[in-house]
């Protein structure tokens, strides 16, 4: 084995180490909430939907501003999740309101000022879930799941580089890989509709 080898066999596995170290625990929470989507969150998953009612400041609705009149309802009802439609017609002004877990949907009627609120929490279970998928979670925290998933990738492949340094363990090892890939590519093709 050459030095430029040696040191890139180095460099793989100290790289692998702290990727994998850095990236653990998210890993886990990635693990462990993926089989908790793959079964329905264990039952744990349990909606819970409350409606109330609140009424509307006329002068903030004659204005039309959709920032407005979010923020009018974030206060009446105390809201603290962002808007994620909003649609305004003559007789009727929807919103919904949405977060890891929990969504507010809002039915404003501007001839009366009432808003119609239906909010729906899916407690622990559905937070975790959202927070796996990514959904209605913000920028922030789609960028550390982009981030996490980069960190997968490169343990992955420093984990490979490890293995072809390992002479011994090398034909075995890539002999499971490529049967772990076949087997993933043969299961879609068989068993996963489309």
């Amino acid at each position: 084995m050459s030095d430029l080898s040696r040191e890139i066999f180095k460099w793989a596995r100290t790289l692998h180490i702290y990727i994998s170290l850095l990236g653990f625990l998210m890993f886990l929470f990635f693990a462990v909430t993926g089989i908790a989507l793959n079964h329905d969150s264990f039952g744990f998953d349990n909606p819970q939907a409350t409606t109330t009612q609140v009424k509307m400041p006329r002068a903030v609705l004659e204005t039309g501003d959709q920032d407005a009149i979010a923020n009018s309802l974030r206060d009446a009802a105390n809201i603290r999740m962002p808007v994620s439609q909003y649609s305004a017609q003559p007789d009727e002004i929807d919103l919904v309101f949405a977060g890891p877990g929990k969504r507010v949907q809002v039915v404003i009627h501007p001839s009366d000022g009432t808003a119609d609120l239906t909010t729906e929490s899916r407690g622990l279970a559905g937070i975790l879930a959202d927070l796996h998928k990514g959904a209605e979670s913000g920028a922030v925290w789609r960028a550390i799941l982009d981030a996490i998933s980069v960190l997968l990738g490169l343990s992955s492949l420093t984990g490979l580089i490890m293995l072809l340094a390992l002479p011994k363990r090398q034909r075995l090892g890539l002999i499971a890989a490529t049967a772990g890939t076949i087997a993933v590519l043969l299961i879609y093709a068989i068993c996963v509709p489309r």
